[in-house]
């Protein structure tokens, strides 16, 4: 890289064997630049450059003897672990470009979202450090109803997708835990539930709680946010058993845009409450434009939403949590709300057919398809 400083750090196993001591060399091996094929047009970057490999099979030994297929199948696996295990981080704006031999990894998102996907009720748990803990769960949708092919690619070889079920731990967007039931007792993975996912986000602050070592490779919830976990887990497999039987067919509305939900889960020191989704768009618009209807709307959202089925002390048998529906006379009220969240987004530089499927997949407006159509049809220019 022209004009751009260099350093380097090596470690030599070789040099570790003579001098029985960790060293970190800070010079390379001789010839070893030459190899760095990719970084000259590069204003910034980084090579990892493996030699003198005598522990994989398929690389030529001193006689010469060695296996390129075998050699190559491996370099496949682990350009499938980079795809998986950093897929967030390469796919974020202005992310990291990962490339191996010289070929650009394409990553690799468990969670993919189409019009069939269920996004189900989002929960944030507060642990004894005092850092928040983001588990939101999925209902994949059954392979018949993925037709797009973009998204076939997407979802991947459907004979995976039994081992592909369970949490997924992330830390700091990295995957550390990939499809796994976290130990629950008679959790299985069978063909049944094989279309549940559930993504777990912790940040730095919480390797401690979370068993979290230097290899970045495991990780375990601790003890106060087992019960939580294990009751999300439960309905998210009921919720997808049930899409699996019935063949794909949607239990409730879907979207291929994000669900916005009012109520948030908190669970802190094992004791669990409530509060409003600060983030929700309705919320965001509130207090952007700070008059008064803005903000009795915005009560009245929370008086039609309030979630009876999290509290409930009874709930139905088969776990599955249906957001309540608005009051049935308050079309009017959620009509205002409607026209209110649409300025924003237009706001926003959005234009209406971009607006209206966002609004679709929002609540309480996902619980009013005949008044969303409407607005669709006559939009408040």
């Amino acid at each position: 890289m022209k004009g751009v400083e260099e350093s380097v750090m090596r470690w030599d196993l070789d040099h570790l064997s003579e001098k029985d001591a960790w060293h970190v060399l800070l010079s390379t091996r001789d010839g070893a630049m030459e190899d760095r094929v990719g970084l000259k047009n590069l204003k910034s970057g980084t090579l990892v450059l493996l030699q003198d490999l005598d522990r994989v099979s398929g690389i030529p030994n001193k006689d010469g003897a060695g296996n390129k297929e075998s050699f190559m199948r491996q370099c496949e696996e682990v350009e499938e672990y980079l795809s998986l295990v950093f897929h967030r981080i390469i796919e974020a704006r202005n992310g990291v470009q990962i490339y191996l031999n010289n070929n650009r990894i394409t990553p690799v998102d468990p969670f993919f979202v189409v019009e069939a996907t269920q996004i189900l009720q989002s929960h944030r748990l507060r642990d004894s450090n005092g850092a928040t803990v983001l588990v939101e769960p999925f209902v994949m949708p059954h392979e018949s109803k993925v037709t797009d092919r973009s998204a076939r690619e997407k979802a991947g070889d459907s004979r995976d997708w039994v081992a592909r079920q369970g949490f997924y731990i992330y830390r700091q967007d990295r995957l550390l835990v990939a499809g796994s039931w976290l130990g629950f007792r008679g959790w299985r993975k069978d063909e049944h539930h094989k279309l549940a996912r559930i993504r777990i986000s912790i940040t730095n602050q919480s390797d401690d709680l979370w068993q979290i070592d230097v290899t970045k490779r495991k990780a375990a919830p601790p003890e106060q946010f087992k019960e939580a976990l294990r009751k999300i887990g439960e309905t998210t497999r009921e919720r997808a058993k049930r899409v699996y039987t019935f063949r794909g067919s949607r239990i409730s509305p879907g979207s291929a845009f994000e669900m916005k939900f009012v109520w948030e889960q908190v669970v802190l020191h094992g004791q669990t409450s409530y509060r409003i989704n600060r983030e929700h768009p309705l919320v965001l618009a509130a207090k952007e434009s700070g008059d008064a209807p803005s903000l009795e709307r915005l009560l009245k959202l929370v008086e039609d939403c309030f979630p009876t089925h999290l509290i409930d002390p009874n709930p139905p048998d088969d776990g599955a949590a249906e957001s309540v529906s608005p009051a049935a006379g308050d079309d009017l009220e959620v009509r205002k709300m409607l026209v209110t969240a649409w300025h924003s987004l237009k706001d926003k530089g959005l234009d209406h057919p971009q607006i209206m499927p966002m609004l679709a997949a929002w609540e309480p407006f996902n619980a009013h398809p005949a008044l969303v159509a409407q607005l669709h049809s006559n939009p408040p220019y």
